[in-house]
């Protein structure tokens, strides 16, 4: 149950990120007046991608009872993962070799410390 907390708490926080990446480059304001910064705060997406945050953090919270945090954190970098390959997917960021290269690396250490 505990890796099931911790990977619900990384995909939250993969989907949280992507949600407020979509609202600030497309945004869909639930407001038209004020400030920009305000009107881009009050973007659907960008509040979803919050609130997905939030429920990451809970998810967090219940995974770190559980496991002990040198496990835990680690897996923490599986969302530079689905971040980085959903960016180039979905927004069509580019991914260099050397983007691939951490990808790996960081795939390798999350394996590494999963076995240990």
């Amino acid at each position: 149950m505990k890796f099931l907390w911790l990977f619900a708490s990384v995909l939250l926080g993969v989907v949280g990120q992507l949600l407020m990446k979509w609202g600030l480059v497309e945004p869909k304001p639930l407001w038209t007046e004020g400030p920009s910064f305000a009107r881009s705060l009050s973007s659907w997406p960008v509040l979803a991608g919050l609130t997905a945050y939030a429920c990451s953090s809970l998810f967090w919270l219940l995974a770190l009872k559980q496991m002990p945090i040198s496990v835990a954190y680690p897996m923490v970098s599986l969302g530079y993962v689905g971040v980085a390959l959903a960016g180039y997917y979905l927004f069509r960021e580019p991914l260099s070799a050397v983007h691939w290269l951490g990808i790996g690396v960081i795939m390798l250490g999350v394996v590494i410390v999963a076995r240990a």
